[in-house]
């Protein structure tokens, strides 16, 4: 069962960035596209994760918290598909994983001890993020790019610092409430921002289909995931679940778009692979 739970949870990761680069690039015109691709995403899970809730509780806290984390999931989904907009999708992928490391050195506030090691490694994997950033004809590197990839960056990196707030406080018990709540919040703001100044958003049916496809990623990522860190040693699971994921967004990125890497941009990227890897495992 347990490496079933891990099956879906990754083929749901490396699914929906498919999806993201392709609607990102082909389908959607528009920010308020963008937005309300986003919206259907949300209301998916906020549906899923209600059902679930229908016996739960929602402290003060957990409403509070959610609030913020639903914020930060709409922007860090939104600042992601920009940058696949605006440029390649493996390099995009390996930085916005690599918010990993936002949350693992935030571990020093949370009482857990200041990790050299770790330190060292954020350095390493910079190095390789910086030969993965060689301009080739193949894939194309600009401002646009630079800009929303560090905003998806940050904020993806704050996604894992909420969550392990959330968890670490008395009230980890609630986290279908805690998710319930944030995609309510994350709901409601992309439906502003996609309705602000265009009435008529002229979404296709594909992404619309596509849109719903990803809420259910979504909440398989979430709710999976949750399940599969209890399940699982963190020593295992987290190097297993991101590096095949971020193995095979790498293969996908090849055989689907053809972005085909220069040879310091492969090492760039392995190795960043690699490093991910080790710093989950320590």
């Amino acid at each position: 069962m347990t490496v079933l739970l891990l099956i879906i949870s990754v083929t749901s990761w490396v699914t929906q960035n498919c999806i993201f680069n392709k609607v990102s690039k082909n389908d959607l015109k528009s920010n308020h596209q963008i937005y309300y691709f986003n919206s259907i995403i949300s209301f998916v899970c906020l549906v899923i994760f209600g059902l679930l809730l229908l016996n739960g509780k929602i402290s003060v806290f957990t409403a509070l918290l959610g609030t913020i984390f639903g914020i930060m999931i709409a922007l860090g989904n939104i600042y992601c598909m920009l940058a696949l907009a605006n440029g390649p999708m493996n390099v995009t992928v390996l930085i916005t994983t690599s918010s990993t490391i936002i949350p693992a050195l935030s571990g020093v506030f949370f009482g857990e001890k200041f990790s050299l090691t770790k330190l060292v490694l954020v350095l390493v994997l910079m190095v390789f993020i910086f030969l993965s950033l060689e301009k080739s004809n193949d894939l194309k590197i600009n401002m646009k790019w630079v800009l929303f990839v560090s905003l998806a960056f940050v904020t993806q990196g704050v996604i894992g610092v909420l969550q392990k707030t959330h968890q670490m406080s008395d009230h980890k018990d609630e986290a279908t409430g805690f998710l319930f709540m944030a995609f309510i919040v994350a709901y409601i703001y992309n439906r502003i921002r996609a309705r602000e100044k265009v009435k008529n958003l002229n979404l296709k049916r594909s992404s619309i289909l596509f849109g719903m496809i990803c809420g259910l990623c979504t909440f398989c990522m979430h709710y999976l995931n949750l399940k599969l860190s209890g399940m699982m040693p963190s020593q295992i699971f987290f190097p297993l679940a991101n590096g095949s994921s971020m193995i095979l967004t790498q293969i996908m990125s090849v055989v689907l778009f053809h972005e085909i890497p220069t040879k310091k941009q492969i090492v760039g990227l392995s190795g960043g692979i690699c490093t991910l890897i080790v710093m989950c495992t320590i």
